[in-house]
C-alpha cells in the first residue's frame, strides 16, 4: 500500500477529491451515497463515484500494478481527508473507517461523500467542527 500513497499527489487524485466535493455540494443531505449491505446495493451516487474513481485511476495505473489496491488507497485517502475537514482525525477517523470492514470500498466512498451531519452522527456528535 505504501507505493500507492504516491498516487495521492497526482492531478487525477486531486480531480477525484473535487468530484466528491462537487457531489456533496450538489446533493447535500439528499445524497444517495449509502453503502448498502448484504442483499442491498450501494446508493447510486456511491456507485457512480466509485466507477468514476476506477475510470480515472485506470488512466494512470500501469499494466501489472493492482488497480483495485490503488482504488482502495485513494478512496481511503478521500475518506480520511473528508473526516479531517469536519474535525475527525487520528484514532477516531481510523476507527470510523475500520468500523465496517465487510463493506470495503463502498464504505470508504460513503464516508468520502457523507455530509457533515452524517459524519457527526457516526462519530457521536451533531457537528464535528471545532
Amino acid at each position: 500500500m505504501a507505493d500507492n500513497e504516491a498516487y495521492g499527489r497526482t492531478v487525477e487524485v486531486g480531480l477525484i477529491l473535487r468530484i466528491a466535493e462537487a457531489l456533496r455540494d450538489e446533493f447535500d443531505l439528499s445524497i444517495d451515497a449509502h453503502p448498502g449491505g448484504p442483499g442491498n446495493e450501494a446508493g447510486v451516487v456511491n456507485r457512480a463515484f466509485r466507477a468514476s474513481v476506477r475510470r480515472i485511476l485506470g488512466t494512470i495505473v500501469p499494466t501489472g500494478e493492482d488497480l483495485d489496491d490503488v482504488v482502495t488507497c485513494v478512496l481511503r485517502r478521500s475518506a480520511l481527508l473528508r473526516l479531517a475537514e469536519v474535525g475527525v482525525d487520528g484514532d477516531r477517523s481510523a476507527a470510523l473507517l475500520d468500523s465496517e470492514p465487510g463493506l470495503g470500498d463502498v464504505w470508504l466512498a460513503c464516508v468520502a461523500l457523507m455530509p457533515e451531519t452524517g459524519i457527526g452522527e457516526l462519530s457521536g456528535g451533531s457537528s464535528m467542527k471545532v
